[in-house]
């Protein structure tokens, strides 16, 4: 394997087949968007993609929390064809597709993240981050060529760009790319936490977060790996509970991996799945995996480590994510070399020092009856036992009589907005953390998205039209993800749906 520099681009590459394999990173994901710009990565890897030729190349392109990329497989001279293209796409934009593109995306519906991974990041990043995920972001709407250049000028730029090459190395390769330095990525706000929570949230499944420390711990890697295997063993094959487990992984920083144990479950078994979960997890931090789990562990590692080409073009891929997000990298016989000297004791530990960060998340409904380790309820949003004071609106009496869904508060105060659930909950929204307000798609109203991920829908149908004017006139014109409605104008339904 070798790393050379190409137009400033650097390029890990190694010898293969004659079919090559290319694949230009960048280091962008759904996690540098915000709620008013969701999807805007997608939609340009969608424009780049759209302006391509008809060929038989194998290629295609991918958008995850982390990283777009493009990739192709095929005769060299078709790859050179095919990355000179995304670099021209790339320096001029083809805006002019934006709605066809948009529709394309409706028709994908691709929501860029697992749900529950999602709402695992959001437990604890709420909406910065890879937190954003939560919100959606397969389909941008709304979004003006202005928005869509400036995006891709920031982050689809050389500095921001890694290539993988499988293959001989043509001499004519060239990598044209907008200029542009590499983008600082804010560093998401965790949520603060003293201790192990668990909470209902929109999952598929049930899922287990962490935060793992330095990415190169072998005692993190193989522990959360003998702990899906005994996911595997328990929940599916020895109760019937689930069918697979796996894990998720988001690199934050140097030094702080959140890795996401993902467990599907049998409906109706979720509550189950989640304390056959928290069970294994705790039972691995208090005594550790036996020597035959990690030996099976090790021998997994050493399998991965021999799939020929697979293997080659996994290790250049890893070693170019980590040159993209400033990661140290190891290469695969390091890793395994590491793992071998794994004790038990040192699983124990390590995965003890993460008990306090851990996150167990479930689907509304279920119950996972009573859990040990000291893990505490909580709350996804920003619930709260009772609503401050301010001006309340209700729905009409007849309404709440008759409905009891209808019986609703909203609360407007100097600093807050605040929303009463039927069941009781109660939700509060500070002006200073709005995030968002989505204009209504009919009649007068406006969702509010708080960054405490909170939502609060404020309708002239809910509540009447002097609480929506109120709202209006209190939240920020910086949070419209349109620009604002003058007083008497309707709402913009193009986010409708958002």
């Amino acid at each position: 394997m070798q790393r050379i520099d190409i137009d400033g681009v650097p390029v890990f590459a190694a010898p293969g087949p004659q079919r090559v394999t290319a694949a230009l990173a960048f280091g962008v994901g759904v996690r540098d968007e915000t709620y008013a710009t969701l999807g805007v990565t997608h939609l340009v890897e969608h424009l780049v993609m759209g302006s391509l030729p008809k060929s038989h190349l194998e290629c295609n392109a991918m958008v995850d929390t982390e990283m777009t990329v493009f990739h192709a497989t095929g005769r060299p001279q078709a790859v050179l064809a095919f990355l000179a293209g995304i670099c021209a796409a790339l320096a001029d934009l083809p805006v002019h597709r934006i709605a066809q593109e948009v529709g394309v995306l409706e028709a994908e519906n691709c929501a860029g993240a697992h749900p529950t991974a999602a709402a695992l990041w959001a437990a604890r990043f709420r909406l910065t981050g890879p937190g954003i995920a939560l919100a959606g972001g397969g389909v941008p709407v709304g979004l003006g060529e202005d928005v869509v250049r400036a995006h891709a000028r920031r982050w689809f730029v050389r500095g921001n760009a890694a290539l993988v090459w499988h293959g001989e190395l043509p001499a004519e390769l060239r990598l044209p790319l907008p200029e542009g330095p590499r983008p600082q990525r804010p560093e998401p706000v965790r949520r603060e936490q003293a201790g192990p929570v668990w909470m209902r949230g929109p999952v598929a499944g049930v899922g287990l977060l962490v935060t793992a420390g330095d990415q190169r711990d072998a005692a993190v890697g193989a522990g959360l790996d003998v702990l899906v295997q005994r996911l595997r063993d328990v929940a599916r094959h020895e109760r019937g509970l689930s069918y697979h487990a796996d894990l998720e992984i988001a690199d934050i920083a140097p030094g702080q991996r959140e890795v996401a144990v993902l467990v599907d479950a049998r409906e109706g078994e979720e509550g189950t799945v989640a304390r056959v979960l928290w069970e294994q997890f705790l039972d691995l931090v208090g005594h550790g995996p036996s020597a035959a789990e990690l030996a099976h562990a090790v021998e997994g590692y050493a399998e991965d480590l021999d799939k020929g080409d697979e293997t080659v073009l996994g290790e250049l891929t890893r070693e170019a994510f980590c040159s993209l997000f400033d990661l140290p990298f190891r290469s695969g016989a390091d890793g395994l070399a590491a793992w071998r000297e794994v004790t038990p004791q040192q699983v124990s530990e390590v995965l003890g020092r993460a008990v306090p960060t851990a996150v167990l998340v479930l689907p509304e409904g279920a119950d996972p009856g009573p859990l040990a380790g000291g893990i505490e309820p909580r709350t996804l949003c920003n619930h709260v036992p009772e609503l401050p004071k301010g001006t309340t609106f209700r729905p009409p009496l007849l309404v709440r009589a008759l409905t009891r869904e209808a019986r609703l508060r909203l609360v407007v105060g100097d600093d807050f907005l605040a929303h009463g659930d039927s069941d009781g909950d109660g939700h509060v929204i500070p002006w200073a953390q709005v995030e968002a307000a989505v204009p209504a798609a009919e009649g007068e109203g406006v969702f509010v998205v708080g960054r405490n991920l909170c939502g609060i829908d404020v309708h002239e149908n809910l509540y009447g039209r002097k609480a929506v004017d109120l709202v209006r006139a209190r939240l920020p014109r910086s949070a419209w993800v349109v620009p604002a409605p003058r007083a008497g104008e309707p709402g913009n339904a193009v986010l409708a749906g958002r």
